[in-house]
């Protein structure tokens, strides 16, 4: 579960970094669609980043992965 929380949290990190550059409008051809605004990649940077918290907590209470 850690590894999956750190692949998840990076790619929060990533979508908070586009949606921040979409806030001061730097010029740059569109990554996937002109229509993703800053607001729906810092929601999805909000959703990612709670994602990754919920699966490092979400072990087991003794440990055992199973």
């Amino acid at each position: 579960m850690g590894l999956t929380a750190a692949i998840v949290a990076v790619l929060g990190g990533v979508s908070a970094v586009l949606g921040v550059l979409g806030i001061l409008q730097v010029p740059s051809t569109p990554i996937i669609s002109d229509k993703l605004t800053w607001e729906f990649w810092m929601a999805l940077s909000g959703i990612l980043l709670l994602l990754s918290i919920v699966c490092l907590l979400g072990r087991r209470p003794g440990g055992s992965e199973e």
